[in-house]
């Protein structure tokens, strides 16, 4: 009886973290980052993961929020399919109440996740798409700063992980000066992340006698 991990590259330093010493994790399969920005090509990227994952696994959970896409996921599959029940990446790392509070107390708020601080602003002109402009004459950091110009501050999201994680903090002091918001720091959390494989091992769990059953008539 195993379980299949489907994750965005962001979340991966918190995947491996928790997973390390899980014996029922088989399968762990990286996604690039990025593909929120087209819902329908996440989708189909995903559905495409599953299918190739849903013969060899008893139940997939999905490193992923509801990103825009997978409210639209369905049930047809082989296995049971799970996520935590957050809004996007910022959302499982914070939980879905405290992401929001953080966006009531600043509305312009700029979240760093530790995946996305590593990228640097590179990733922020990504987010904004500014690689679709088309022309080189464009500075992509002025733009971006124009296109930020409601923005105050910039959250970076310590999740404090073994992995070198004590380096991103200076990096997200770069990113927030770049962008010319002042940085603010708070601690994620893996609850949700831990609730959704806690679910997972319970149904590899559940289902483990009956197959054993199976087999002996």
């Amino acid at each position: 009886m195993s379980i299949g991990i489907i994750y965005c590259e962001t979340l991966k330093s918190e995947i491996l973290a928790l997973t390390a010493d899980i014996s029922e994790i088989s399968h762990l399969e990286s996604m690039p980052w990025g593909l929120h920005i087209e819902p329908d090509r996440l989708l189909a990227e995903v559905i495409r993961q599953i299918e190739l994952l849903e013969d060899k696994v008893d139940v997939i959970v999905l490193g992923y929020g509801r990103c825009q896409a997978m409210d639209r996921l369905g049930n047809d599959f082989k296995v049971p399919i799970l996520r935590p029940e957050a809004e996007d990446c910022i959302g499982v790392l914070l939980g879905q109440q405290r992401y929001e509070k953080e966006l009531q107390r600043c509305p312009g708020t700029w979240f760093l996740s530790p995946g996305w601080t590593r990228m640097g602003t590179d990733f922020v002109f990504h987010e904004l798409q500014l690689n679709r402009t088309g022309s080189k004459e464009i500075d992509p950091l002025q733009f971006a700063r124009r296109l930020l110009e409601g923005f105050s501050r910039a959250l970076y999201i310590d999740m404090q992980t073994d992995d070198g994680s004590e380096t991103l903090q200076p990096k997200a002091q770069q990113i927030a000066n770049d962008l010319g918001l002042r940085l603010e720091k708070t601690s994620g959390s893996y609850n949700l992340l831990e609730q959704v494989i806690r679910q997972a091992l319970a149904i590899v769990k559940e289902s483990a006698p009956q197959s054993a059953n199976e087999q002996g008539t």
